[in-house]
Parts: structure tokens; C-alpha cells; sequence
């Protein structure tokens, strides 16, 4: 009997309370244990849309992951006042959850990620859930989607190489020189040559020949000989010739590469150096007439790149000329040797042979002619005296034609520049001055070459006349 008393009173309490919760809308705390998180996880995890609809009457609402439930609550009663059962209010709560972990596992995409969501939310109360936990979980989910849909990150991908200056570029790599040839075959025509270390633009391919053009030749060359693919930075520091133009009015060059150093001289707009050196901010050049080297500001100067060009027929017997002259000048340089002891008739007989031979001729050209007759005076190959020297059979012509005798004849009104020079001439060789060396013979030049005295060793050129 007790016990039934017992539990009507316990019904009778409960009913009271239950009442006046409805009837006076009082709020009893909520607080779900831990039991009771697992459960709704499991209930969000698995149906989140009928969850979604079960809170379908609720117009809008916020929720902040930095509130409690029970903040959460009691900022929302109106809310709660539309629940009509303790079902439906559980179901409200529960739908407040879903939201906050549909917020973490909104972009997620990998398994992994939304597994450390989950463990952050059950583990931890409202009020204690960084917000930084859910941003960075989004943020590295995005991250994974974008980089799995647009490819490799930037760091992966490959930048375009720049297109080089002088891919179409090749050197020679003869032992001297290659042949430019009219044709492909080694039996055409030669138009020029490309010696070793030369350049060339390769203009086409044949076979194993290239099409090439170089300074002002064009025509083939086999491609055995010429060397490609070099890089730019190889290309310019092996094989070019750097100068640098002004771009100024005026340009200081300084003793060392800093503003601060000692000025040693200007140079102006246009004109061109050689490079010495290259450095980032200066470059040092050679300015050879001032006899200084310096440097200036890369700034102001463009860099000029040149390569060694094949050089045509024309321009390499331009060249042998211009060497032989160049030759022939350091050969006749005048050098003294032991003066001669001669008469006044000695003098005469010599300054009128060297009009006769050489009276068209220069000053230099004079003293030749006088001293290849002392060079035979002192050779066993002949007589051993000027007047022997100069009238022996077969050897100066003008003696024998009688043009010498003319001369000798006119000695006395020798007035004119020229007769002036071969007087001048044979007195300076009779007192040692020599320009001739040792050389014992001399011809018109034109003859001599036509008889191919040329190709001697010795010989010279000097005026009009060959020397050997």
C-alpha cells in the first residue's frame, strides 16, 4: 500500500512540475552528457536532412560557436515557445549541432579531415571551440580541391625558358680555317674562308653541308666544321668581341667602379670601346689613344656584341698586301752599319745609277737601290769596288742602254726634288744608313712577280720595286 502511494505521489509531483513548466513557459536546464552527444553525433551523422526538416517551423536564427547551449537558449525563447513536445525541442537542439558540424565539414573532402572535425566538436563544450579550428579545416579542405583540380602548385611549375639571341649561330672548329665554297662539293668554287673560331648563321641545311653566311660571304660549308647548340652566355664570353657605345654627352670614366673614385678622363656620345671587363653595375674598357682603362656606368653605354666573320677571296689578298707592306715597313727600317770610304767621283757614279733605276721613286726606294750596290761591293759574288760593282756585264742595265751616261753628263744641274733625293740617298748609304738589309737584288715589281720572285722568302716590297 505504501508503495502505490509512493508512486501516485511521484506521478503528482512530476505532473505539477511538468504543468507549470508549460503553463508559466519555465526553461529547465539542459545539460547533455557525454552519453548524449555521442547519440545526437550519430543521429546528425547518419540523417542529417530529416534532422534538417524536424526544425522546418523555425523561421531563422543565429548561432555564435563561442555560446553555450544554454546562451544559445535563452537568446532564443521564441524559438523554443514553437516546439510543442520535448521532442521536438530535442530535435531543435540537435539541429543547432548539425549546423555547427556541417559549418566544420562544409568543404571537406577527405576522410581524414573530417574525422579531426568530428573529434574537435565532441570534445570540447561550445564555449571552448576556436573559431580557428573550423576556418583552418576549410581552408585546407579548399586547398586539397583546388590543387587536385588545377594541377601542380606554382613552385611546380616550370618557367619558360627565354628563346636564345644565337641558337641559329655556329663556330668554326677547323684546325686553321674551312672553305666557303659555290656548291656542295669540295671540288666548287672557294669564295672566302672561315678560319677557326669564326662565326657563321646557318641559313640552311644540305645533306652535310650548311647554307652560311658570314660578314660578307655566303655559300657552303660542311657541318662537320662548324660547331652549334652553344649557349648565349658561352657564345659571348669564348668567342665574341664586347664593346660598349655612349649614350651621354659626356661619360666619366673613373679609376675604380664606385663614384667615388679619381676621374681619369671623359668620353663622349657615339664613340666606342673595347671591354675589359663586365660587372653588374660597371663596366671597365681600354681607351687605347688616352693610354687609359677605366671604368663607367653600364647605364649609360649600350654593350655591343661582335663575332669574327669569314673573310671573301678579295678581302684576304687585301689583307696579304696589307701584311706584306706592314712587314716591308718594319723590314726597312733604316739600321747603321760601318761608313764607306768613297771619293766625290764615288758619290757622283752612285746618285746618278740611283736616278737612273729609281728616279721616279721615294726617298726610301733611293736608299734600297744604293744599298743593294754596296751589298754586292762587300758579296764575293762580285767586284769588290762601287765602279767594278755598277759596270759589270749583265748586271745594271741603264750602264749598258746609256742612260747612266746621261745622267752622269747632267750631274751638275741636278736641281729638282727628285735629283736632290738620290744625291741625299747615295751619300746617307755611303755613310751607313741601311734599309735593305742584306739583299743583293731588286726588280720592277710587276716583273719580278711575274717571274715569281714573290714568293721568296725575303723579298719586299718597296715603291714600285721588289727587293730579295
Amino acid at each position: 500500500m505504501n508503495k502505490i502511494k509512493r508512486t501516485l505521489m511521484s506521478m503528482i509531483v512530476f505532473l505539477t512540475v511538468f504543468c507549470l513548466t508549460v503553463i508559466l513557459n519555465i526553461h529547465l536546464p539542459f545539460y547533455p552528457n557525454e552519453g548524449y552527444r555521442s547519440r545526437a553525433y550519430d543521429a546528425i551523422a547518419t540523417k542529417p536532412q530529416a534532422l534538417v526538416e524536424g526544425t522546418q517551423e523555425i523561421e531563422s536564427f543565429s548561432y555564435s560557436i563561442n555560446q553555450t547551449e544554454d546562451q544559445y537558449l535563452a537568446s532564443n525563447d521564441t524559438s523554443v515557445n514553437q516546439a510543442e513536445t520535448d521532442d521536438d525541442q530535442e530535435n531543435y537542439l540537435l539541429s543547432t549541432q548539425t549546423d555547427a558540424v556541417e559549418e566544420v565539414l562544409e568543404d571537406s573532402t577527405e576522410e581524414s579531415t573530417q574525422e579531426q572535425s568530428r573529434t574537435a566538436i565532441m570534445s570540447a563544450s561550445s564555449d571552448e571551440l576556436p573559431e580557428t579550428i573550423i576556418a583552418s579545416s576549410s581552408t585546407e579542405n579548399v586547398s586539397a580541391e583546388t590543387t587536385e583540380a588545377e594541377g601542380p602548385t606554382t613552385n611546380e611549375v616550370e618557367e619558360p625558358q627565354p628563346e636564345a639571341l644565337y641558337s641559329n649561330i655556329g663556330i668554326s672548329v677547323a684546325q686553321s680555317y674551312v672553305n666557303i665554297r659555290e656548291e656542295t662539293s669540295t671540288e666548287g668554287s672557294v669564295l672566302g674562308k672561315l678560319y677557326r673560331d669564326s662565326a657563321a648563321e646557318i641559313l640552311d641545311t644540305k645533306g652535310d653541308w650548311y647554307y652560311v653566311e658570314s660578314g660578307s660571304v655566303k655559300g657552303y660549308v660542311k657541318s662537320e666544321y662548324i660547331k652549334t647548340g652553344i649557349p648565349d652566355a658561352e657564345l659571348i664570353e669564348k668567342y665574341s668581341k664586347l664593346r660598349i657605345s655612349v649614350k651621354v654627352d659626356g661619360l666619366n670614366v673613373r679609376e675604380e667602379p664606385t663614384t667615388e673614385s679619381k676621374k681619369l678622363t671623359v668620353i663622349y656620345q657615339n664613340e666606342t670601346f673595347p671591354v675589359i671587363e663586365l660587372n653588374d653595375d660597371w663596366v671597365k674598357i681600354d681607351i687605347t689613344d688616352d693610354n687609359v682603362n677605366g671604368y663607367v656606368k653600364t647605364e649609360f653605354a649600350e654593350l655591343l656584341v661582335a663575332f669574327t666573320n669569314a673573310i671573301s677571296k678579295e678581302e684576304e689578298q687585301k689583307i696579304l698586301q696589307l701584311q706584306a707592306e706592314l712587314r716591308a715597313k718594319k723590314e726597312t727600317e733604316i739600321i747603321y752599319r760601318d761608313e764607306v770610304n768613297c771619293s766625290a767621283e764615288d758619290i757622283k757614279l752612285l746618285a746618278c745609277l740611283i736616278h737612273s733605276e729609281a728616279g721616279t721613286q721615294s726617298y726610301e726606294g733611293k736608299l734600297a737601290v744604293a744599298n743593294v750596290v754596296l751589298n754586292r761591293v762587300k758579296s764575293s759574288k762580285y767586284a769588290n769596288t762601287l765602279k767594278g760593282v755598277i759596270y759589270q756585264s749583265g748586271q745594271f742595265s741603264v750602264a749598258a742602254s746609256g742612260s747612266l751616261a746621261k745622267q752622269l753628263a747632267n750631274f751638275d744641274n741636278y736641281s729638282s726634288n727628285s735629283q736632290r733625293l738620290s744625291i741625299k740617298a747615295a751619300k746617307a748609304a755611303l755613310e751607313g744608313a741601311n734599309n735593305i738589309g742584306s739583299r743583293l737584288y731588286f726588280h720592277t715589281y710587276k716583273l719580278a712577280v711575274k717571274k715569281g720572285y714573290d714568293d721568296k722568302s725575303t723579298s719586299v716590297k718597296l715603291g714600285d720595286h721588289l727587293f730579295w
